[in-house]
């Protein structure tokens, strides 16, 4: 008898990617967009995506990664500038 073969699916992170402007210490939301990805890592990469293609009303110099509870994993520049240890 052959065994089954389940082919392995990575788990799903969900993620909220938000863009943002900052001056001083204010800041403003252009735009936040659920993300799901398998780590951090793919999130970012998926965030520097999104950054290319949505259509903001002013270009975004930060974004900020949370997960699915508000809590804040990742804030840095929006340009795709990443730390390599992410």
């Amino acid at each position: 008898m052959l065994a089954q073969h389940t082919p392995h699916t990575e788990a799903r992170l969900n993620f909220v990617i938000e863009f943002y402007r900052s001056r001083d210490a204010d800041e403003a939301t252009l735009d936040k967009v659920s993300l799901e990805a398998p780590n951090l890592r793919a999130a970012l990469q998926g965030a520097t995506a999104l950054f290319h293609t949505l259509a903001m009303p002013q270009i975004p110099d930060r974004l900020r990664i949370s997960d699915e509870d508000g809590s804040e994993l990742y804030a840095g520049p929006a340009d795709g500038a990443y730390p390599a240890e992410v």
